[in-house]
Order: structure tokens, then C-alpha cells, then sequence
């Protein structure tokens, strides 16, 4: 026999705003319920990165369980780690196109927050991070490689990576009777010769 309440409920669910810190339509799978939504009783007193159940409970409006149940109260899994903990591919951070490899330690300082809305972790969910310069201005090392092998004698490479003068010199020396010219390749692809601007190299 078909509940009343139950389609009821779920009729208002569809077509109700739960909140506005949430931002959700209806009600969806309490695996997907962004951490933003929910009240969790989170740990601490735990070994990193053991794995824990925690009971969470939602701000406003229901979500669906396996078995297509509403509920408002369910258990999540969770990783014993703090927020700031969280491996960088994990993150989503704002990018520094101002950021340049020779300066500053080669890092910036970058405003971060777990890429999964869903995941739970101990602790702020924004955080600042120092990450590593990785702005590129379209640079590729195997390029500047082949450039410099090929054309090294003529400065072409040092043109290509930016280093005017120095490629002016190149070609008045002759590739430094072809000395500097095996020396810059080598330099090349050991990644230690960047381009001049402070950027990194394309993969």
C-alpha cells in the first residue's frame, strides 16, 4: 500500500530550497550530501589516517539512504586526518599566474579547500597552503631541447626561452665556438635552464 505521507514528503522535497548555505533541491543520496550540510561528531582522539564511522546529522531537509529511505540522521565514513592534511590532488586551490620559479622559494602562498564537498576532515575546510610555482607561459622543455641542439649555434634557443642577451652573444661568438652551445643543451634537459620570464615548463 503506498504511503501518502511518504510521496507527501518527497514532493516537497523536490520542489523546496533546503537552505541556502546548502544550496540543495530535493532530496538526494546521503553519500552526496556536501559537509557544509551536515553535523558531524568528528574525533580527534583517533590514529592518522585510520578509517571512522560518525554519526552526522542534517541541517535542514532529509536525504535518501541505500534502501530509499528519507532520513535526516545517518553514518559517513571518514579519514582521521585534519583538513590541511589532505593530499594536494585532493584540493582545489587559486592559482598565481603572478608567481614566477625564481623567486619567493619557488612557492606562493595559496587559499585551498577540499575539491570533494562531501568529504569529511577534522578542522577549517580552508586553509592556506605554500605551493609550488607551477605558472607556465607556454614553454616546452622539449622544444627549447630540440631548438638548442639544431639551432643552439645561432642563439635560437636563448631567444626561444627568453634570454636575449644572452642569445645575442651566442650568435656573435658562434655558439661560443660550440662549446655553449653543448653546454645549454645539456643545461636544457637537465630542466636546470629555465625560461627567462620565471615560469615552469609544459609537460
Amino acid at each position: 500500500m503506498i504511503n501518502v505521507n511518504f510521496i507527501l514528503l518527497v514532493f516537497i522535497q523536490l520542489f523546496s530550497f533546503v537552505d541556502s548555505q546548502c544550496n540543495l533541491i530535493g532530496p538526494i543520496s546521503c553519500n552526496l550530501v556536501p559537509a557544509e550540510c551536515l553535523d558531524c561528531s568528528l574525533t580527534t582522539d583517533c590514529i592518522y589516517g585510520e578509517q571512522l564511522s560518525t554519526s552526522c546529522r542534517m541541517f535542514n531537509g532529509s536525504c535518501l539512504t541505500v534502501d530509499k529511505k528519507l532520513v535526516s540522521s545517518f553514518e559517513r565514513l571518514y579519514i582521521c586526518q585534519y583538513c590541511y592534511q589532505t593530499p594536494f590532488d585532493e584540493l582545489a586551490c587559486t592559482p598565481n599566474t603572478a608567481c614566477r620559479h625564481h623567486q619567493n622559494g619557488n612557492r606562493y602562498k595559496s587559499n585551498c579547500t577540499i575539491a570533494d564537498d562531501t568529504q569529511l576532515c577534522l578542522g577549517s575546510r580552508t586553509f592556506y597552503r605554500n605551493i609550488e610555482c607551477n605558472w607556465t607561459s607556454g614553454h616546452k622543455k622539449s622544444n627549447g631541447l630540440l631548438i638548442s641542439i639544431f639551432f643552439g649555434g645561432l642563439g635560437f634557443d636563448r631567444f626561444y626561452l627568453g634570454h636575449i642577451k644572452e642569445a645575442l652573444g651566442k650568435i656573435f661568438s658562434f655558439g661560443g665556438l660550440g662549446i655553449w652551445t653543448l653546454i645549454d643543451s645539456v643545461l636544457i634537459a637537465c630542466g636546470y635552464l629555465t625560461p627567462d620570464d620565471g615560469s615552469v615548463y609544459m609537460e
